[in-house]
């Protein structure tokens, strides 16, 4: 059995990473950046230097104040003043250029990590989808993708901006007057406190506030395409009524998390007023005192000057870590789902020039470890060209061979062959082109016909398309269709009927070189024109590929050249038609009962 990884921590599903650390996730985001260096050094230059700029304005006022205003002459203040002015648009811009830098380094970097997750979302095996909800692998490849973007503009790049302008404003404060630094900045030990206290408690709240989202997003989804049997069933007020108390809870966790982020940016914003006046008092006691050790009106506005620049970014510190913290909640669970692998591994011999032989030697699965075997030491096999009919009681195994087949799971017990190639050893795209499927509930995509034929395959020409929805008698109908082939499908193609859908779904086996087709037969009821362009469309892929049909219909049953009758995942009887009734075994009674699959 190929390995498959699945790491659980903490809440939420599979997958989840809650206790990495945010310097282990920020080292994880390199390789997004990395593709964009230039940027990244454009920022790390223009920040840095318009944070400069920001530290002189208040030497160029001190210069101002204690020179030319206490002689009380104006000489040089012009001079200063446009130096001030040449400052600040210098630092503005600077500041914008770095800004721009990011958010283009940013934009980056979410797209490639929203590629990378998309395509390891889409190369995992059926268990992986199995145990997580769409609403779920939605909300972790949008919103909490986004958050990463966030992390990138506004969080850490923040956080890093803010730092470098506190410490560069405190070296200058200190620089000028150590001793009245220390007293404005006597609160930083307890500022500190606050801050991790809130931090841990903020990135607990944000982990949960992601995992209801997911919960939310999961049941909004199933309900809509749903919608149709919530509609039936009058089941509207009690999905209102579920979607009412799970955003209730989501609204119960998010303001929690609302009320720790705006407790830290009132403390934030306190201690900053209690440090000013601290820094103030101490000031005025040392206001006009012998030179060396009294404060200037100079120094004493440039310090102000200096204090409200440093508790601007203390201010928003509390919102930096909101923000941070969201984004790492978000991290956690995008590189948690990266960190899953239930792909199905396989070898690396190449599979050519098919005919189209199965074989089933003593094949044991299940689903899941505690669970009972789904089927038991199957025998079977299929000769390139038989057409082998599938039958038995709901449970019994039918469509799980078929699953197997196609490599839509692993850890099965004995072999399945392909040509007498061991399909493990084999690259699962390979298997995957060799054995196609029409499945009883056809899914069509938002898009032309011709797209959900040939499904965006470059190799499909289409003129291919055209020859297989031909062969799958679909012409008729798509050529009635506004457009033809470029006729617009809508999502799971609801503007069409059931009985077209099975036909561009047949179109869709047709269109590919595959030998061998796995048939989840329709059992919807449909006109007797479309049932008759189905059974044509049918009898075409009986005549040109090995068939595996899983079957519903007598008609189709009694076409085929043999039938595999399955129980409790064995199989019980074999045979043409006739030859299982004249046994008179559980093949006889179900055709007796009515033939209910």
């Amino acid at each position: 059995m190929a390995a498959e990884t699945t790491k659980t921590t903490g809440k939420g599903e599979p997958g989840d990473a809650a206790n990495a650390s945010d310097w282990h996730l920020a080292k994880r985001l390199w390789p997004y950046i990395r593709g964009a260096v230039f940027w990244l050094w454009v920022v790390a230059i223009a920040t840095p230097l318009g944070i400069v700029g920001e530290l002189v304005q208040p030497m160029l006022l001190k210069a101002g104040i204690d020179g030319a205003i206490a002689k009380g002459t104006t000489d040089g203040l012009a001079l200063i003043a446009l130096a001030y002015l040449g400052v600040v648009a210098t630092g503005f811009a600077l500041r914008t250029l770095g800004m721009y830098a990011l958010q283009l380094l940013g934009m980056r970097a979410l797209k490639d990590l929203r590629r990378d997750l998309f395509s390891h979302v889409l190369a995992q095996g059926q268990r992986f989808f199995d145990r997580r909800t769409t609403g779920s692998l939605l909300t972790r490849t949008t919103s909490e993708v986004e958050a990463v973007y966030e992390s990138l503009a506004f969080g850490a790049v923040g956080l890093l901006t803010d730092a470098l302008t506190i410490l560069g404003t405190v070296g200058i404060m200190l620089w000028y007057d150590w001793r009245l630094t220390l007293v404005a900045f006597s609160m930083a030990p307890i500022i500190v406190w606050i801050v991790n206290l809130c931090r841990k408690r903020l990135r607990v709240l944000f982990t949960e506030v992601r995992s209801q989202l997911s919960i939310l997003n999961g049941f909004f989804a199933e309900r809509i395409h749903g919608m149709q049997v919530v509609q039936l069933y009058g089941a509207e007020k009690q999905s209102v009524a579920e979607f009412r108390r799970q955003a209730h809870a989501y609204s119960v966790t998010y303001r929690k998390a609302n009320w720790w982020d705006a407790g830290l940016y009132a403390v934030m914003d306190g201690m900053g007023a209690l440090a000013i006046g601290l820094m103030l008092g101490y000031g005025a006691t040392r206001f006009g005192a012998t030179p060396g050790e009294g404060i200037t009106l100079g120094l004493l506005v440039a310090f102000i000057d200096y204090l409200n620049k440093v508790f601007v970014p203390i201010r928003e510190f509390s919102g930096r870590i909101a923000t941070l913290q969201r984004a790492v909640s978000a991290l956690d669970r995008v590189f948690g789902l990266l960190d899953t692998d239930e792909r199905i591994h396989g070898g690396a011999r190449a599979l050519t020039g098919l005919e189209g032989h199965v074989a089933f030697n003593d094949v044991t699965f299940a689903y899941a470890e505690d669970k009972p075997p789904v089927l038991r030491n199957i025998e079977l096999v299929i000769n390139p060209g038989e057409v082998v009919a599938l039958v038995g009681a709901t449970g019994s195994g039918k469509s799980t061979l078929g699953k197997l087949l196609l490599r839509a799971y692993d850890g099965y017990e004995g072999r399945i062959t392909l040509d007498g190639h061991e399909i493990r050893d084999l690259r699962p795209d390979d298997v995957r082109r060799a054995v196609t499927v029409v499945h009883q509930d056809a899914h069509l995509f938002d898009g032309s016909v011709a797209d959900n034929i040939g499904l965006l395959d470059p190799t499909i020409s289409r003129e291919r398309i055209e020859k297989a929805a031909e062969r799958a008698c679909a012409t008729s109908f798509i050529q009635r269709l506004e457009g033809g082939f470029d006729a617009h499908c809508s999502t799971g193609g609801t503007n069409l009927s059931g009985g077209q859908r099975q036909l561009i779904a047949i179109a869709r086996a047709m269109a590919r070189d595959a030998p061998v087709v796995i048939l989840d037969e329709a059992t919807a009821s449909v006109d007797s024109l479309t049932e008759k362009a189905i059974d044509t469309a049918v009898a075409a892929l009986f005549a040109e590929k090995t068939v595996l049909v899983v079957a519903h219909r007598l008609s189709t049953i009694t076409k085929a050249d043999r039938i595999i009758m399955l129980h409790a995942g064995q199989v019980t009887e074999q045979g043409t038609h006739a030859e299982l009734l004249a046994r008179n075994g559980r093949y006889a009674r179900l055709v007796e009962s009515g033939f209910s699959l």
